[in-house]
């Protein structure tokens, strides 16, 4: 057994031994996986009573699980081409059905003695710390490639208790390609936790000009996050609430960098901040 820990980077800061090579997004539409057969219906029904929620089944009868959605993305864009030897997955949101794991599929894809596992918990900045873990683990091992893949998923047969920010409103899945430095774009990540909101903008500017120095580049912020009042003075596009793991990131899919994707969690006070330098 593999013991999926990894000695933090001095201040959270990620290694620069990855580069982005290639990210690919897509919005699903209703998925055809069902969960309201005799064992799913069991399995929600212990899993919402444990916490005094109410199971609502007609909330949900089926849906997209990540498994499934991150397979669609790797198959379609060939993203295995070459080996792969790690794969983190990192979601805001439950997966739909606990009996298809996304790690299981990705030890499937991976070089026989690869690595896979997922992060969860960590709220709508689980994204960043699946990057700054990618390059902790790709540095140790001198490994050359990672397959990260962020996922959102609405079908809950239950009311999520949790912020609007981190409620999903469709299906969708992102998944980045990172190799080792081949004139790749460079990623840095910084994770910062604990930020009280009246902290936020200076934790976000001390951040950005650690990271950018005197580059500026073009912001994407979270839902969360309110471009006068957290990045005066910063050209941003803002990110619609709907998507909370993938939504920033979707928009580095479509527009190469530079770019700095900056997301709040009001629940846990966490910042995560990624800068993507442009092509070289």
């Amino acid at each position: 057994m593999y013991r999926t820990s990894a000695a933090l980077a001095p201040h959270g800061l990620s290694s620069s031994a990855l580069g982005l090579r290639r990210i690919v997004h897509r919005r699903f539409p209703a998925g055809q996986h069902r969960i309201d057969d005799e064992f799913s219906l069991r399995h929600f029904q212990d899993l919402t009573g444990a916490y005094g929620v109410a199971h609502r089944p007609e909330l949900a009868e089926r849906g997209n699980p990540f498994a499934a959605m991150a397979a669609a993305l790797i198959t379609e864009h060939d993203l295995v081409a070459e080996p792969v030897r790690l794969g983190v997955v990192a979601h805001a949101t439950p997966d739909l059905d606990c009996r298809l794991a996304a790690p299981t599929y990705l030890s499937e894809v991976l070089v026989p003695d690869g690595l896979s596992f997922t992060l969860t918990d960590n709220g709508v900045c689980a994204p960043f710390a699946a990057l700054r873990l990618a390059s902790c683990y790709a540095q140790r091992h001198g490994w050359e490639r990672a397959l990260v893949v962020l996922a959102d998923q609405a079908a809950l047969p239950y009311e999520p208790d949790c912020a609007p920010a981190a409620v999903a409103s469709g299906d969708a899945a992102v998944v980045l390609l990172l190799e080792r430095d081949r004139g790749h774009p460079p990623v840095a990540v910084r994770e910062r936790p604990g930020v009280a909101r009246p902290e936020v903008p200076a934790a976000i500017e001390a951040v950005l000009d650690e990271l950018s120095g005197d580059e500026r580049p073009v912001v994407v912020a979270g839902p969360a996050l309110d471009p006068e009042r957290d990045l005066p003075g910063r050209e941003v596009r803002s990110v619609v609430p709907g998507q909370p793991c993938t939504g920033v990131w979707a928009e580095l899919a479509e527009r190469p960098g530079p770019l700095a994707l900056v997301d709040y969690d009001e629940t846990t006070r966490d910042l995560g901040v990624c800068v993507v330098a442009g092509p070289r």
